[in-house]
């Protein structure tokens, strides 16, 4: 046999299987992709495994990213994404994904960005959640997800998008919403949210858009809200509030605000 042929031979023979982060993202894949269309095996060298970021400044590859969204996955969520401990961005969006949010999510310390819309999770929105302290964005629209707000979402001081639209919440609006100084866009729409609108959205200065739509509110809309510098556009047709347009709200987008008693 040839020098070339025996390197070769060994060279298959002593392939580096997946150890550590690839290792836990093997079992993912068993959870989620029973179709096949993620190429992860042991076959593929991980820096080539779709929709997988890796930090290149770490010596042994760690995973920082799972972009992962609009591939026809299914099955729920595993808990094993748990395990990884670098993880700053999680997108699963778009997918055919059922179940509850796994509440160990909130253990993923580092993650700045968890997008789950466009799925079929069920259950309600687990508390858990506001322990992601550097958290900026969370998407859970369009589900099925049921509960009301957990006011320890309230906790995400980072947060400047939240998108809990069309699902199936239910309660009120928690007031320490007005908490989360760096949100730009809010949108509670298409939900079963009831109660009067806290006067401490007030306090949302950063505010650029904000969506109330075909939810059940009640009640009048705090003026000050039309004082807000930079908020543009705010819906709040298909609710059941009273009174008249506070004068305030000249300079707002007005054909979102014709459905009052």
């Amino acid at each position: 046999m040839s020098k070339k042929r025996r390197r070769r031979k060994q060279s298959r023979r002593t392939r580096a299987r997946p150890i550590g982060d690839f290792a836990f993202l093997l079992k993912v894949k068993d959870t989620l992709d029973r179709d096949g269309v993620l190429n992860w095996d042991e076959r593929t060298p991980v820096s080539a495994w779709e929709g997988v970021v890796t930090d290149p400044e770490e010596r042994v590859p760690r995973v920082i990213g799972l972009s992962l969204s609009w591939l026809g996955l299914t099955g729920m969520i595993p808990a094993e994404l748990v395990r990884l401990a670098r993880l700053s961005w999680l997108d699963l969006a778009g997918n055919m994904l059922d179940g509850i949010i796994p509440p160990a999510l909130g253990r993923l310390r580092r993650l700045e960005v968890l997008r789950l819309s466009g799925n079929e999770l069920t259950g309600p929105i687990p508390p858990s959640l506001g322990q992601l302290s550097m958290l900026c964005e969370l998407d859970l629209g369009q589900n099925r997800l049921t509960g009301s707000i957990p006011p320890a979402l309230c906790q995400l001081s980072n947060l400047y998008l939240l998108r809990l639209s069309h699902n199936q919440l239910s309660g009120s609006i928690p007031p320490e919403l007005g908490n989360l100084a760096e949100m730009d866009m809010l949108e509670l729409s298409d939900n079963r949210l009831e109660g009067a609108l806290p006067s401490e959205m007030c306090n949302l200065t950063k505010l650029v858009s904000m969506s109330l739509a075909n939810n059940r509110l009640t009640g009048k809309i705090p003026p000050d809200l039309g004082k807000l510098p930079v908020l543009t556009m705010f819906d709040l047709s298909g609710n059941q509030f009273a009174g008249e347009i506070p004068p305030e709200w000249d300079g707002l987008v007005r054909e979102y605000l014709d459905e009052f008693e």
